[in-house]
């Protein structure tokens, strides 16, 4: 390779089988853990241990489940399949929608809502007494 006289050519280092000297050697940095081999602190007791679930003895008894309105949307676009709810089926005997895990859109996720607060339900016991208890719903819509 040839330079032209007044230009300093540096080498990075990449592929140079000389090794600089130690007065033009720049100060190595400070080398520090990626992270992936740190362990973390583990996170407070209260947030990671859960309280345990209520033994059931007698499960829910749905009473009563609705049809669900097919919306005119989905009718036209031939929409079928499950809406999946997170729901909370309470001692009180009150239906509770937790929320929509997983959807199919075109008003029929709020269809399904609507029609799950609609069912009725004898609660979940536990010796002898009603418990509140949370599961997923499956609302089904298939056109006919």
């Amino acid at each position: 390779m040839t330079t032209r006289p007044g230009v300093v050519v540096a080498s990075a280092g990449f592929g140079n089988s000389r090794t600089e000297t130690a007065a033009n050697a720049r100060p190595a940095a400070d080398v520090r853990p990626g992270g992936f081999d740190v362990p973390r602190s583990a996170p407070p007791a209260a947030a990671r241990v859960a309280p345990p679930p209520e033994r059931v003895d007698v499960p829910v008894e749905i009473l009563f489940k609705p049809t669900p309105v097919y919306t005119e949307e989905a009718r036209r676009l031939k929409v079928e399949g499950d809406v999946l709810l997170d729901v909370e089926f309470a001692a009180t005997g009150a239906v509770s929608v937790l929320q929509v895990v997983r959807g199919l859109g075109h008003g029929l996720d709020e269809a399904a809502t609507t029609a799950a607060r609609q069912i009725r339900f004898k609660p979940a016991q536990t010796s002898g007494r009603p418990i509140t208890f949370r599961t997923t719903v499956h609302i089904v819509f298939r056109l006919a």
